[in-house]
């Protein structure tokens, strides 16, 4: 194959496996990150599901691999101002002024979160103890704000009673969501269990639509839930509200008995579902990808090149594609790799 070049767009673990996936086949690649670390929100996972393995680990391997080779660059602190495309080639102007021709491109620039004050029927932002799931994260990273201590924003105090309310942002056609985020149910569950683990005498709560824990040993990590103590309440909260000495009164219906049920907890994490990248509108405007009516962008065809874009030369893996646990990005990141060999043989042979 004669010398070509791949630029990926984010630095995730869907880049950065796309970029080692490249180099073992020879082929050079420019990761493109926004932000000044690579490795994306793994970063601040200190335990990822369904095994529990360290999320820094991961990506600080998947950084060694990289800058060992001398196939990979990284550009941090940029973005994609301008792109043009002239024959099969696309001439991509960065936001530091540096222009870079590349014979493709990946498109792996991640998620963002669901913004939880768009529901206010839980108060996130106006009751200091109830957080999101990306802040709970950080309450259980021995590396994060709290040293790994579980305390109330409120009062500094270790909560005991935590609720976790799933599918915040997600399957809810009022604001626009209506589908569901995929691994919320397993990336709640895996913080129940860290939780009972951190300290075996607190109560957890858990308040779901459905329990949707579709991977290998994603289920078995739900059961365990169940075995150390975490309790699950099927039924949809309508409400949230604040105590006097910063309590949280959480008010639902349990579906399964058809009555309201409420309690009072330390402690109430929203678990946010997931929306697209900031950038997908932009990147889908400069290289001319179609989203589909989730916003996420869409494949060629979904089940044959779901690495394929309507537009030669433009390849996509990862979240962008929609929603997937950890595991399923890495896997895309090498098999996108696959995919932009295969092309670049093609034009070779052309």
């Amino acid at each position: 194959m004669s010398h070509k070049r791949v630029v990926i767009v984010g630095g995730g673990v869907t880049g950065l496996r796309s970029a080692i996936a490249l180099d073992d086949f020879g082929i050079e690649s420019t990761i493109i990150e926004k932000k000044s670390e690579v490795g994306g929100r793994v970063v601040g996972y200190s335990k990822i599901f369904p095994d529990f393995r360290d999320g820094r680990k991961i990506v600080d391997d998947l950084a060694g691999a990289v800058s060992s080779s001398s196939r990979i660059g990284i550009i941090k602190e940029t973005t994609i101002d301008h792109v043009q495309k002239k024959d099969v080639n696309y001439t991509i102007t960065l936001s530091n002024g540096s222009v870079i021709v590349a014979d493709a491109v990946v498109l792996t620039c991640g998620f963002e979160t669901f913004d939880a004050t768009r529901q206010g029927e839980y108060g996130y932002g106006v009751y200091p103890n109830i957080i999101t799931s990306v802040e709970l994260e950080d309450f259980l990273n021995p590396h994060g704000s709290t040293k790994g201590k579980l305390l109330r924003p409120f009062d500094g105090n270790p909560a005991k009673r935590i609720a976790i309310i799933f599918c915040v942002g997600s399957r809810n056609k009022r604001i626009g969501n209506p589908y569901c985020s995929r691994i919320c149910c397993s990336y709640s569950t895996k913080q129940a269990i860290e939780i009972k683990e951190l300290d075996e005498e607190s109560s957890v709560t858990c308040f779901y639509m459905d329990i949707r824990t579709y991977g290998r040993g994603f289920e078995e990590m739900y059961q365990y839930a169940q075995d150390i103590g975490v309790k699950y309440i099927r039924g949809r909260v309508s409400e949230c509200s604040t105590l006097l000495n910063g309590d949280i009164q959480v008010r639902a219906e349990n579906t399964l008995l058809g009555r309201p049920v409420q309690g009072i907890f330390d402690l109430v994490s929203l678990s946010v579902g997931m929306m697209p990248c900031a950038d997908a509108g932009k990147m889908s405007e400069l290289f001319g990808i179609r989203r589909g009516s989730d916003g996420f962008f869409i494949a060629e065809d979904e089940d044959f090149n779901p690495h394929s874009t309507d537009t030669q030369g433009v390849f996509i893996a990862g979240s962008v594609t929609g929603l997937k646990p950890i595991r399923d990005c890495l896997l895309d990141g090498a098999s996108v790799a696959g995919k932009v060999a295969s092309y670049l043989k093609k034009l070779d042979n052309k």
